[in-house]
Parts: C-alpha cells; sequence; structure tokens
C-alpha cells in the first residue's frame, strides 16, 4: 500500500466528464504549481473550472479561520465556481503540478448546445457530489463523533486489513487530522477515542498502520452507541 490512504477516503473527482476535455480550446487554459491558490477564499471567479492534470484541493473556510477540507478534484472533474454565493468561503489550491480550464457561463452554454450529451454529465457530476455531502449529514445525524471514528476503523478493516497472528493489520499511514478531516471530528475527540480503544486493548495505532485486536468488540461497540 502507498503512503496513504487518505487519498482513497476522501472524495475524489465524483464523476469525471471526459467529453469535456474536447472543448478546452473554447476555454481558457493555465498552469499551477504544487500548493498554488487557484481561488482565494471569497473570490468570485464566475467559471467552472475543469481539470486537465494533477489535482486540487477544495477546502470552505470557517468564521474562526480554519479549513475543512470538502473533496479532492482529480483529472477531468469540475469545481464549480460559476455562482456567486453569499458568504461561501471556498479556497482552492493545486494538490500536485496541475493544468486546468476555465469556462465561462457562455462558454458552457454554446459547448452545451454542440453537445447535449455533456449537460448529462454535468447533471450526474452534481448528483453525485449531493449524495455524497447527504450522506455525511446522515452520518452527522445520526452517529455521535466516537462512533463516526469507530465506524471508519471498522471500514477500513473490512476492506483494507489483512489476518496477521490472530489480529488484523491495516498497513496505512493515516494521521489523526486525516480521520479528522473524513469523519469532521475533532482532533481532541480522536486522540481521546485511541486513547480508550488502546487502553481496552482492542485497537492500536502507529504512524504506519493500526492493528485491531478485537474485531468483534469494535463492532459491538459501534452498535452499542459507546461515547469514548
Amino acid at each position: 500500500m502507498k503512503n496513504s490512504l487518505k487519498e482513497h477516503l476522501i472524495p475524489d473527482s465524483f464523476h469525471p466528464i471526459e467529453r469535456l476535455k474536447n472543448y478546452v480550446h473554447m476555454g481558457t487554459v493555465r498552469n499551477y504549481q504544487k500548493r498554488d491558490t487557484v481561488v482565494l477564499p471569497g473570490e468570485a471567479i464566475n467559471k467552472v473550472i475543469y481539470v486537465l492534470s494533477g489535482k486540487l484541493s477544495v477546502n470552505f473556510l470557517n468564521d474562526d479561520g480554519k479549513q475543512k477540507l470538502m473533496y479532492k478534484a482529480g483529472r477531468y472533474s469540475i469545481v464549480d465556481r460559476l455562482f456567486p454565493l453569499e458568504n461561501c468561503f471556498v479556497h482552492v489550491v493545486s494538490d500536485e503540478k496541475s493544468k486546468i480550464c476555465f469556462f465561462s457561463k457562455e462558454q458552457l452554454f454554446t459547448i452545451f448546445k454542440q453537445d447535449d450529451e455533456i449537460i448529462y454529465e454535468f447533471i450526474v457530476n452534481y448528483s453525485s457530489k449531493c449524495f455524497h455531502f447527504m450522506n455525511e449529514a446522515k452520518e452527522m445525524a445520526l452517529y455521535n463523533p466516537s462512533i463516526r471514528v469507530l465506524r471508519l476503523l471498522y471500514e477500513l478493516c473490512l476492506t483494507e486489513g489483512k489476518a496477521v497472528d490472530g489480529v488484523y493489520e491495516i498497513n496505512v499511514r493515516l494521521s489523526q487530522r486525516a480521520i479528522s478531516e473524513i469523519t469532521g471530528v475533532h482532533f481532541v475527540t480522536i486522540c481521546r477515542v485511541f486513547g480508550w480503544l488502546r487502553k481496552e486493548n482492542i485497537l492500536h495505532k502507529t504512524t504506519d498502520k493500526i492493528v485491531i485486536f478485537d474485531l468483534q468488540k469494535l463492532k459491538d461497540l459501534i452498535n452499542d452507541d459507546i461515547r469514548c
């Protein structure tokens, strides 16, 4: 497994719109280096951002100045900054060297008239984003912060865990900050959850791996809706 599983857990691209690349000549293409800002918080560009290569991070800026990673935008994905929304502070940053095309409303209308299939692709892209964030809202409404962390760990074990000498090992570099970004749980709560799991001999996390000693107990904690 590569450096971090965070890339697999944070949404990437949703529904890529590959056929839009055929109309890049109608937009404005720009190149960005790693960590370059593409859109400043509060900046209104009135354009759709289309990723030709590389990857972007789309972050929301909170009232306290902290940023919350919402999703990643990989190749052939779009970031909608077409409609200016009040108090919508979105910070878009290049994660790596990236080539991006900007489309205005007028340019998109021209493209839609030439290729109405792209309209469907846009709808699917927006629908997939809506479903993801509706599901995220459901998780936050139904489960307390501790359970959201436990559910993530249980899912990781089922999908990435390997049985080794009677325990499960998840060989992954996943920081507590990354877990906070994925689950929306405060860093302090995550520290407390891992401390309690270690004390109860259920699970232990190191820098490079997560070892689960008692998978059934972890599952029972989720079903009991316990607060660690």
